[in-house]
């Protein structure tokens, strides 16, 4: 029938058979089947022209509108593999899902609308099979695993306390002077940005007590805002304290290490749509800045 549709519309089997991708023949032969199984002839062909009879005249308005809404189904479906749709689960550290995955879901959510965002901020490393995870950042050295894993680059680690803080108890020259004042530190479980051992001018080792350790880096970022002391965090944490001027940056020579950043996700030959645009709007965002 779809045949015949656009024989007609085309005005001739040859012109038909080039928009069906069939020969001539093959045209022919399917209209020819079309009218034995209907018991009328559908076409009249001279050597000349084509044109409908009235039996394939009144047979092409009832199944007309029928491929019209066909077509108009199927091209529905085509757009929605286009447009981003679904639920993403991402898995991310509390200070870098405040810093960059929290900011990147507002943005998704307003270019997306049919997306729909589920974002976990833990420090434990969530299982992606039990805990239905997409995709995780992960920050420090990466294990080897089975595990797909996308480098979002490295952030320094720096030093930053308040105007208020250096005012009152000076600004360190160098890292020795650092055992004169206060630190804010997060644990030493997390030996990425510990500072409880640094090298002095001389070379020696330093051993730096920091006075308050808490297990959130924005809490670190926090405390030495409000003048508690020099906190030792990732440039991602202090960069909108920077911005502001809340903080400022302490020893700025002074190399305490980076944090590796990467984005994992288990092994698969081909990512979801919507999987994917996530995955490209987090190494876009990081790319400006860490």
């Amino acid at each position: 029938m779809r045949t015949l549709v656009t024989t007609v519309d085309a005005g001739g089997l040859a012109a038909a058979a080039r928009r069906l991708g069939l020969t001539p023949s093959a045209v022919s032969k399917q209209i020819a089947r079309l009218e034995d199984a209907l018991g009328a002839r559908l076409l009249e062909r001279t050597t000349r022209r084509l044109r409908p009879t009235a039996a394939g005249l009144e047979l092409i308005d009832h199944v007309r509108p029928l491929y019209e809404a066909l077509d108009e189904a199927a091209g529905a479906v085509r757009d929605r593999q286009h447009e981003i749709g679904g639920l993403v689960r991402i898995s991310a550290s509390r200070a870098f899902g405040r810093a960059h995955v929290v900011p990147l879901a507002a943005q998704l959510l307003r270019e997306h609308p049919r997306l729909v965002l589920e974002v976990v901020l833990s420090a434990s490393r969530l299982d992606f099979i039990d805990d239905e995870i997409d995709l995780a950042v992960r920050e420090g050295t990466l294990a080897d695993s089975s595990l797909t894993a996308v480098s979002l680059g490295s952030s320094e680690i720096v030093l930053a306390a308040s105007p208020a803080y250096l005012t009152q108890r000076g600004r360190p020259r160098t890292i020795d002077d650092l055992v004169r004042h206060d630190l804010v530190a997060i644990p030493t479980t997390h030996p990425q940005w510990d500072v409880g051992y640094a090298r002095g001018r001389d070379g020696r080792r330093l051993r730096l007590e920091p006075r308050i350790r808490i297990n959130d880096l924005f809490a670190v970022r926090d405390l030495a805002e409000r003048g508690s002391g020099i906190a030792a965090i990732p440039g991602f944490v202090a960069r909108e304290a920077f911005a502001s001027g809340a903080l400022v940056r302490v020893l700025p020579r002074a190399v305490l290490g980076r944090l590796p950043l990467h984005v994992v996700y288990p092994s698969r030959r081909h990512l979801p749509a919507r999987v994917r645009t996530v995955l490209e709007a987090l190494r876009a965002s990081t790319a400006r800045g860490l």
